[in-house]
């Protein structure tokens, strides 16, 4: 045998233990390089809400019982709930409330002033076995310097509670005293892109955003 076949054959069987060795890396370590790094946190605020409406479905644009629609622009969130390693987290409960199209918070104390009457304030949604959710309710507002947000609070068996805000692209700045994030990669994570929502009633905006809940 020559020694250009010689080193031929070393370089495959080399090649062929390197793609054994490929294989037999454990799956938790290719999951381990691949993780998601979990939804950032952010400020609770003073308005979850001290009592619940007796409409808590994920339709918050409408008040069940009443003819008119909330005010204020409709916008369609979706998305999932998932584990820091990809996978779908079903059963997840989603909390989202939020002031209305007048700046003021439901089901709260303190907050006085004209309210929308036609707008929930809170709603609720859990997560089917894709982990997908879904609200029907209005694009946020700005009040009192804060920049217009929604506020959420995830929570699974499996996973640690996950308290925390969403904002329009763009829109997460304070323009006040500072709140909640203060840094701003951290919030940039946290911002949603809004679009026009196709076969839905016109004017209709549509976002979808991913949470990744931490373990």
């Amino acid at each position: 045998m020559t020694g250009s076949c010689r080193f031929s054959r070393r370089v495959a069987v080399a090649r062929v233990a390197a793609l054994a060795l490929a294989a037999c890396v454990p799956p938790l370590a290719r999951a381990q390089k691949a993780a998601l790094a979990p939804t950032p946190r952010d400020a609770e605020g003073p308005f979850y809400p001290v009592r619940f409406p007796a409409d808590v479905d994920s339709d918050l644009a409408q008040v069940q019982g009443r003819a008119k629609g909330a005010r204020g622009t409709l916008l369609y969130l979706s998305g999932r709930v998932l584990a820091p390693d990809g996978s779908a987290l079903p059963g997840t409960k989603v909390e989202l409330w939020q002031c209305d199209a007048l700046g003021r918070y439901h089901h709260v104390d303190g907050d006085p002033g004209e309210r929308d009457d036609d707008f929930q304030g809170y709603g609720v949604a859990t997560t089917d076995p894709e982990g997908r959710y879904a609200f029907r309710t209005i694009r946020p507002v700005p009040y009192s310097g804060r920049p217009p947000h929604l506020h959420f609070k995830l929570t699974h068996a499996r996973a640690r509670t996950l308290t925390t805000q969403l904002y329009p692209r763009g829109e997460s700045a304070e323009r006040g005293s500072g709140f909640g994030l203060s840094d701003r990669g951290a919030r940039a994570r946290l911002e949603f892109e809004v679009g026009k929502a196709a076969g839905r009633e016109t004017g209709a905006l549509a976002a979808r955003y991913d949470f990744v809940l931490p373990p």
